[in-house]
């Protein structure tokens, strides 16, 4: 696998980027593209197929086929991860896994919420412009496929009858904190402007704030707070890189203190300040061309 290229887009609402980011267009030989869809409300159209976009669909696009975003402008704004990856005869796995997923027609799947940080580090591996990041991030995305195509009942050959079970035979238990971590999920990414406390939303999910804590950081490997301020420092790299809204302006749109606080929180998550950030990453379209 070689990544091509890697976008993020952040609230798709001008013009300008409608436009392009809208454009009927396709990729060339053994150029694949993958668009995960976090927030917002259009359709991806892929071939002749019009598919609704919904925050956590996750499409996929073969080489040659012509497609395009589709944003609905009365609706909420689309947040999105686009990676253009290409893979040749000795990717035989990840040969395999396209072939599955291209036959079997499954171009619409579904992820989970939790893997749009995991997209983040890809772009920032990607973009490190350094040999062994760069393989980092084709490591990354490789296993980011695997694991989506997975959870939508993809390329399970040689587990056995039952997906599901165990060696012993037995299904495996479900995991009771799973439903509550995903509704936390949820409101956080609806509330990210918002200074949402943790208490608010072990109160919301009717659990203790320590069992909350508990079974969020069992799952997601992060505290709530921690996810949250990932979330809001993800949502102003997007704006950082793809619009001229002045540091202030941003700081003040996620709700953080004032500049100074938002600049301090954004260098602890990225490692650069955020002037630095847009003066290395900005962004000027979607794939090169």
């Amino acid at each position: 696998m070689k990544i091509c290229d890697a976008v993020f887009v952040y609230h798709l609402a001008e013009h300008e980027r409608v436009a392009w980011h809208g454009r009927y267009h396709a990729h060339g030989p053994n150029e694949y593209e993958a668009h995960f869809f976090l927030d917002g409300f259009g359709f991806f159209l892929s071939g002749k197929t019009r598919y609704a976009v919904r925050p956590e669909k996750f499409f996929m696009s073969p080489p040659g086929e012509f497609h395009s975003i589709i944003p609905d402008m009365t609706a909420r704004p689309i947040s999105y991860y686009a990676f253009l990856f290409s893979s040749g005869e000795d990717d035989r796995e990840l040969q395999g896994l396209l072939k599955e997923l291209f036959e079997k027609q499954a171009q619409e799947l579904t992820a989970s919420s939790a893997e749009r940080l995991y997209c983040d580090d890809i772009i920032k591996l990607f973009r490190s412009n350094d040999w062994a990041s760069t393989k980092a991030a084709e490591y990354a995305l490789l296993s980011l496929l695997f694991r989506v195509c997975r959870q939508n009942g993809l390329c399970r050959a040689g587990e056995g009858e039952a997906g599901g079970a165990d060696r012993s035979g037995k299904g495996l238990a479900p995991n009771c904190g799973h439903a509550y971590v995903t509704r936390a999920l949820h409101l956080m990414q609806k509330n990210v402007r918002k200074n949402l406390g943790v208490d608010e939303i072990a109160r919301l999910l009717a659990l203790s704030t320590g069992h909350f804590i508990r079974i969020f950081r069992s799952e997601i490997k992060l505290t709530p707070y921690q996810y949250l301020l990932r979330l809001k420092i993800e949502g102003a790299s997007g704006l950082l890189i793809s619009t001229t809204k002045s540091i202030g302006e941003i700081a003040e749109w996620f709700g953080f203190e004032n500049q100074f606080h938002f600049s301090r929180c954004f260098k602890k998550c990225t490692g650069v300040s955020p002037m630095e950030y847009r003066k290395t990453y900005l962004q000027t379209a979607d794939f090169k061309v």
